[in-house]
């Protein structure tokens, strides 16, 4: 075999790197989705025994460390992207997509949590 049917060991590389940051984006972004959702489970766990403003301060902390985690993810994500792009010719998914796949993701749990909580209130006050 000539050396010009081998495969480009680099750009093996290069893809299982790719495909490496895709996976740990993924995971994290499953694992943000989850957490930031488990401030509903949060409110409703603590029922009516505690105090309106702890339960929102507790959902809150949950939802600001899913998205953190989110956030910080997508941008190292991107770094990687945009580096390998450079590098190589690889045909990826573009970082933007991923941002704005991400943003409708959160909008859409966003969404939800604001009825969550709207609804948990106004259940409250019956």
């Amino acid at each position: 075999m000539t050396t010009e049917n081998q495969p480009d060991s680099n750009l093996y590389a290069l893809e299982r790197t790719h495909m490496a940051a895709e996976r740990t984006y993924f995971a994290v972004l499953r694992t943000g989705l989850a957490i930031a959702s488990a401030g509903t489970v949060v409110v409703t766990i603590l029922g009516e025994s505690w105090p309106e403003w702890l339960k929102i301060l507790m959902a809150g902390v949950f939802i600001a460390v899913g998205y953190t985690m989110i956030i910080v993810t997508l941008n190292n994500y991107q770094k990687i992207v945009n580096r390998l792009q450079i590098e190589s010719n690889l045909n990826v998914m573009s970082p933007r997509l991923m941002i704005f796949l991400t943003a409708i993701l959160q909008l859409g749990l966003v969404i939800v949590l604001v009825l969550f909580f709207l609804g948990f209130g106004s259940q409250a006050a019956s």
